[in-house]
């Protein structure tokens, strides 16, 4: 009889049009989704690459004219010299000075996409991918890439992450809020269960048909969209990404499902089953999160960008003003870096000087900054278990890529190359090297380490254990209620 029903129930809603509707436009609205989010995701790759066809074509060129000065000293036999720091277009090309090719040639350090990046685009269109290293300060490097976030939850982009966590929710409501009391209403509810079948048998049934159906679709084009513009498909990492993707979808439906269950054990009419679950979904999805992030930008505000630059402007002016103390310290800081002769040694150290103390000036503004919006992202992450909708956005955020955290973790390996950076031109300067041609294959070259899958895991369990937990709990008693059910209406 289970089984019938269950039959029955399926074959009922695949031959009605309005289900049937709801299907097509799930479907084409994931769909877009991707095709959105490929669209944006593709602007910041081919960003990307011009920055480093750029940087590319302006090394060849200081490159080439070094190997043409190089044979111009090997044909007459004279000396080969270093080009006045920052100066260029003389007989002695800028590219053999270090100090110069180091603070105006371009080493693009690149944030990859995953597997999933098009799942879920997340605050990448504000973050850049790639940042322009250069021996310049790192405050003035990534400031103009990362000082300008907003809350943590911005839902911006429409992609895949947008569709499930608030189109997907609508359409589940939409089929599921009259599910018992359609059938009060039109007086069959008694007739059913006067077959050897439970109430909470029926309801399960019902359940279960709507979502294998609504799911299905889901997993389809998800599947389809990792498919078409996924990538790294032969890649582990990109498939328990995905792995995790369903799970969390899995789970964030069949809450869904319950509530509506829950809602209709209630025993109201259908237009009031309707008004209830819609504002559960609004207070759910759009009140709780916000209310959330205000919290969190409140009790943690990140200092302005006006802040920043302003002070960063107070405090160069200081330094100006005693740039030869400034000078001093950089030397007792770094006595490797001493001229062995002076004049224009002396004028990059005073520069290298100034900025390295604009930037230990500056650098607790800077790491407050951080250190603020990781307080931001912790605060959220202590209050996601008010909502599953933010359970849902920091799991898909984090399976795509897209995540605070993994975006720290790629400025962290950004301000550590730029030491690297630094240091290689700046020793070579201050020591007097001329650079040679076959340098320029040398230079260092920034590597994005990408964190252990295990990390994305371990950052993703919380909130899927809450969503297994809260799904749990709402099916719970939504099939309790249903033992005080009213199948006769008064």
């Amino acid at each position: 009889m289970y089984a019938l029903i269950l039959r029955h129930e399926t074959r009922g809603l695949t031959r009605t049009p309005a289900f049937a509707f709801i299907l097509v436009l799930l479907a084409a609205a994931m769909t877009f989704g991707a095709w959105s989010a490929a669209q944006t995701l593709g602007r910041e790759h081919r960003g990307a690459q011009a920055v480093v066809a750029a940087a590319d074509k302006q090394r060849g060129k200081l490159a080439r004219d070094v190997a043409g000065y190089e044979r111009k000293i090997a044909a007459s036999g004279g000396v080969y010299e270093v080009a006045a720091f920052n100066h260029g277009g003389g007989a002695i090309p800028a590219g053999t000075n270090a100090g110069t090719v180091g603070s105006t040639a371009v080493a693009p350090a690149i944030l990859p996409q995953t597997g999933l990046s098009t799942f879920a685009v997340g605050q990448s269109d504000i973050q850049l991918s790639y940042i322009p290293v250069t021996s310049n300060s790192i405050i003035t490097v990534t400031r103009d890439s990362e000082l300008g976030n907003p809350v943590n939850l911005k839902r911006g982009a429409f992609d895949i992450s947008f569709v499930v966590i608030f189109l997907l929710p609508i359409f589940i409501l939409a089929i599921s809020y009259d599910m018992l009391s359609s059938e009060k209403e039109r007086g069959t509810l008694a007739m059913v269960l006067s077959h050897p079948i439970s109430l909470r048998k029926l309801m399960l049934s019902k359940m279960l048909s709507r979502a294998a159906i609504i799911l299905a679709v889901v997993l389809a084009a998800g599947f389809g969209s990792l498919l078409a513009v996924g990538s790294n498909l032969s890649s582990p990492d990109t498939w328990i990404r995905f792995g995790l993707w369903l799970s969390a979808t899995l789970l964030y439906s069949m809450f869904w499902f319950g509530l509506a269950v829950l809602v209709n054990s209630i025993s109201k009419n259908s237009s009031t089953n309707g008004v209830v679950l819609a504002g559960s979904w609004l207070v759910l999805v759009v009140v709780a999160p916000t209310l959330v992030s205000v919290l969190a930008t409140t009790t943690y505000p990140a200092p302005s960008r006006f802040e920043f630059i302003t002070q960063s402007r107070v405090v160069q002016t200081e330094v100006e003003k005693e740039y030869m103390k400034a000078l001093d310290k950089y030397y007792y800081d770094h006595a490797e870096f001493a001229p062995k002769s002076g004049g224009e040694a002396d004028f990059l150290a005073t520069s290298l000087a100034k900025n390295d103390a604009v930037e230990k000036a500056m650098m607790p503004l800077y790491n407050k900054f951080r250190s603020q919006l990781a307080k931001q992202d912790e605060m959220v992450a202590s209050f996601q278990f008010v909502s599953p909708a933010i359970m849902m956005q920091r799991t898909l955020n984090d399976v795509s890529g897209a995540s605070a955290a993994r975006y720290a973790h790629f400025i962290d390996q950004v301000i550590e190359f730029r030491g690297v950076w630094t240091k290689y031109f700046t020793s070579r300067f201050l020591a007097e090297k001329a650079l040679r041609s076959a340098d320029y294959r040398r230079f260092p070259k920034f590597e994005y380490r990408e964190e252990p899958v295990s990390a994305v895991i371990g950052r993703t369990a919380p909130s899927l254990i809450g969503l297994f937990a809260l799904m749990s709990v709402v099916l719970g008693a939504a099939f309790a209620a249903l033992r005080r059910y009213q199948v006769a209406s008064r």
